[in-house]
């Protein structure tokens, strides 16, 4: 079990009320139940300010550190466009996998003085000397038409990360991780995680 990943690095970010947290707890039981040592770390103190929440999950056969070095991202996960591009330090040419939801929060103190929101062309120009590939997926808003809310647009992202070999779990780890995770909502989430293995953009 856990046998054949001697260590893997998701940075997952987004704002508050996006499940980042949420995401990553998924991600760490998944690691765990295939036996996988598991390490991280989260930042919670504007979760429901709608403030940048970055997130570290490091796993493996040999994890001691929590913290993932710059550069050294295998996964960046962003559920929210910007914030890719706030934290692409993490991400590296040779080595990370980006994976991007398109739904756009505007942050606040832009907003306020009347900043406008960068076109997703000129996002991905920013990030793409840091990506090895890059994929963006309007998850949020399917799942918005689909499932009547965006906030499951996080686990549809996991399942494509999944899906494209970007993520080194299996199917059957993340849906017990997400049933011991969420128990309510977890028909829909565990939908959600499917949607995204059958993305095909």
């Amino acid at each position: 079990m856990g046998d054949d990943v001697d260590e893997f690095n998701a940075l997952l970010t987004g704002v508050g009320g996006e499940g980042v947290l949420l995401t990553s707890v998924v991600i760490s039981r998944a690691a765990n139940i295939e036996g996988h040592e598991v390490r991280g770390t989260q930042l919670h103190g504007l979760a429901q300010r709608g403030g940048s929440i970055p997130t570290h999950v490091r796993f493996g056969r040999h994890v001691r550190s929590p913290v993932i070095r710059r550069g050294d991202a295998d996964l960046l996960m962003a559920l929210e466009p910007l914030e890719s591009a706030r934290y692409a330090y993490f991400a590296s040419k040779g080595k990370t996998n980006i994976v991007i939801d398109d739904y756009q929060v505007m942050p606040a103190y832009a907003k306020s003085v009347g900043q406008k929101y960068p076109s997703m062309d000129r996002i991905a120009g920013m990030l793409k000397p840091f990506a090895k590939s890059m994929t963006i997926i309007p998850a949020s808003n399917i799942t918005s038409k689909e499932l009547g809310n965006p906030v499951f647009g996080n686990m549809m992202c996991v399942g494509a990360a999944i899906s494209m070999g970007f993520l080194p779990l299996k199917k059957g780890s993340i849906e017990k991780a997400i049933r011991q995770t969420v128990p309510r909502g977890m028909k829909e989430n565990l939908k959600a995680f499917r949607m995204g293995l059958d993305y095909r953009g």
